[in-house]
């Protein structure tokens, strides 16, 4: 059985699609439950119908005050994922028909390997589309320039690889996470639960696309094109901009350390301290820290901007 978690706020105008795209899955032990952050459209409504129609599997919860953003609406769910998987689900996309039984083949594949105490986390490619679903690329990874296989605890709290909304984490996981003191230092819950993965346990990568990721005017994190020249020389000339996303990442790294020091193994400690530190250092000892653990981005462009603002 699977837990799919939807957190939403002024979605309605997508909700349903994504809804009725869970509901043509063809792996049917699955239930959802819907979390609205107080929104002022007819989100709610929308879900309740759902909800009304299904009730054996479509739970809606509203809260009471708003949490603040989509990571604080999710990380509030995940003590409701009482099955032995979880996944979690935006309210704007569309899921393909064969998305969680793709996913859970690849998370059986894992327990198989690494036995099902070991903390896993599967995740997959996606197909990036425009508001009425027309196809714009046919992989997040490539338009992005980033590999699926920059999943070691090094890589990963530098550069996220993992999209909360393919993502399927187990029990195991779960157990391992707790709340987070300062969860403003904490980017996203996709990339907090994919660091976790990465410290304790194992992630695993499916790379048939399972998801339409809808692009529209109104999404929190969006697909941008890694390959543009126009996008690079963008985000070259914001330089303050291209510094406050690294320092997000050693804040992130500060409170993963913080959060899970007692757990975490000598070498790890080490790694998540230096890179946490970095804004503490001299220049020449903040290049060197990222030389000495191998902390850089993919892709040369990210480096050189790694090594200038760092």
């Amino acid at each position: 059985m699977i837990t799919i978690l939807m957190a939403t706020y002024n979605g309605e105008s997508y909700l349903a699609e994504q809804i009725e795209s869970i509901l043509r899955q063809t792996e049917t032990r699955w239930k959802l439950i819907i979390q609205d952050d107080c929104s002022t459209d007819r989100t709610a409504a929308v879900a309740q119908e759902f909800a009304g129609q299904y009730p054996e599997k479509i739970r809606l919860i509203r809260r009471d005050s708003p949490s603040g953003s989509a990571k604080n609406n999710f990380f509030s769910m995940l003590s409701l994922a009482d099955t032995p998987y979880c996944m979690t689900c935006d309210q704007d996309d569309v899921w393909l028909p064969e998305k969680i039984a793709l996913t859970l083949e690849k998370m059986r594949e894992l327990e198989s390997a690494c036995g099902a105490d070991t903390p896993l986390l599967v995740h997959t490619d996606l197909k990036v589309v425009d508001s009425r679903l027309n196809e714009l690329s046919g992989s997040l990874l490539y338009i992005q320039d980033l590999s699926a296989k920059r999943d070691a605890l090094h890589q990963l709290i530098v550069q996220n690889i993992v999209t909360g909304c393919t993502m399927m984490v187990n029990q195991a996981l779960l157990a391992r996470f707790v709340p987070i003191p300062e969860a403003q230092n904490c980017i996203m819950h996709d990339w907090w639960l994919a660091i976790l993965a990465a410290a304790f346990g194992k992630i695993g990568f499916v790379e048939t696309p399972t998801i339409l990721y809808r692009q529209h005017g109104s999404n929190q994190v969006g697909a941008k094109n890694a390959h543009s020249l126009s996008y690079n020389w963008a985000r070259f000339r914001d330089r303050a901009g291209a510094r406050t996303v690294l320092r997000d990442t050693y804040r992130q790294a500060g409170e993963f350390l913080k959060v899970y020091r007692a757990k975490l193994d000598t070498q790890q400690v080490r790694l998540l301290d230096a890179y946490s530190g970095v804004p503490l250092y001299p220049k020449w000892k903040r290049v060197w820290v990222l030389l000495r653990y191998r902390l850089f981005k993919k892709g040369f462009k990210r480096k050189l901007a790694q090594i200038l603002f760092v």
